[in-house]
């Protein structure tokens, strides 16, 4: 069996035929960089493709990523879809959430508990403030109650 080249045409046509799959009028960009592909989705569908609370956007990029990896063989890549600016606006959000909480250890040296968060959402807080100098976060407890804690460095 041939070895699929891995690139921007190739998970462009693989999101292509999904979309089409889905019945969906879209046009969807991919982008770069090292074995990142960053997937920006348009379309007069975009709450159809966003789902409630993102869950159809997690789903299709969960698609999309399995389905290039059993058709290469290669899972040494990451995927990020996004339509219509959803995650991105969602990103800036949790971030402006993260610098309130930090503000709020920081002034108050007490430890402050977020919950009702998703995975990707803790990821994006504990990245955020990796680089404060005044606020350290850990994420504790299993499942549901999983949560995300801002202490005091």
């Amino acid at each position: 069996m041939a070895k699929t080249n891995l690139d921007e045409n190739f998970v462009a046509e693989n999101i292509k035929q999904i979309i089409e799959a889905l019945g969906v009028s879209a046009t969807a960009e991919v982008s770069r960089i090292d074995d990142t592909f960053f997937i920006d989705i348009n379309s007069d569908d975009s709450s159809l493709l966003i789902g409630r609370y993102g869950n159809n956007l997690e789903s299709l990029q969960f698609i999309l990523a399995v389905r290039i990896k059993s058709l290469t063989g290669n899972d040494d890549f990451e995927i990020f879809v996004d339509v219509d600016g959803w995650r991105k606006q969602k990103e800036e959000k949790l971030t402006k959430l993260a610098l309130s909480i930090a503000q709020k250890v920081k002034a108050t040296g007490s430890t402050e508990s977020l919950y009702n968060l998703k995975a990707s959402e803790r990821r994006v807080i504990h990245t955020f403030l990796t680089s404060n100098p005044d606020v350290t976060t850990i994420s504790e407890g299993e499942g549901i109650d999983r949560r995300l804690i801002v202490k005091p460095k």
